[in-house]
């Protein structure tokens, strides 16, 4: 018969890493099953990792953020320099898999439709179709002429300068901020 345990279970404490991570101890890999893990050299591992930027508009090239499985942060980098080429290639590649966001050069049609506005639009990915939902909510003056518009599906379009548009582009988006 099992005898019943006694004792205080041990806790496992995640780390604090106070101070931005040594990029020269991190490598990220990916395993048999295409999963992004990360190694800490003399300290543990992480099995599923998630790369992200602290300031994706205002400054994608500092500050970038190693996530766990459940969004929790493991650590910060200052910046991806320092990391060897194969981890930066993997971190690299995971941003612009979580950031891809169209940049917006011309505007072909806006039409609204019972709360819903339809755009046609050209984008440096080519031309594409898309619905926003409330524009209200969905657009995001960044300043400075900048606008980021989330689509019903989530995806976000990028107007770097809107009053640099095209006269016609300006007047369709006008109608709509």
């Amino acid at each position: 018969m099992n005898e019943p345990l006694t004792g205080t279970p041990q806790v496992i404490q995640e780390p604090e890493y106070d101070e931005p991570l040594d990029p020269k101890r991190l490598r990220l890999f990916r395993d048999a099953t295409n999963q992004l893990r990360l190694t800490v050299e003399d300290d543990r591992c992480y099995l599923d990792v998630k790369v992200a930027y602290a300031f994706p508009i205002s400054d994608p090239d500092h500050h970038i953020g190693l996530l766990d499985g459940r969004d929790r942060c493991i650590g910060m980098l200052e910046r991806l320099d320092g990391l060897d080429d194969a981890s930066r290639q993997l971190a690299e590649g995971a941003l612009r898999q979580r950031y891809f966001v169209p940049e917006v050069r011309r505007i072909h049609s806006l039409k609204e439709e019972f709360g819903a506005v339809y755009f046609d639009v050209d984008t440096d990915r080519g031309r594409r179709e898309f619905v926003v939902k409330g524009l209200r909510d969905s657009l995001e003056d960044l300043g400075d002429g900048r606008l980021l518009i989330a689509d019903a599906d989530g995806t976000r379009y990028h107007i770097p300068d809107w009053l640099g548009l095209d006269a016609r582009s300006r007047r369709l988006l006008e109608n709509f901020i």
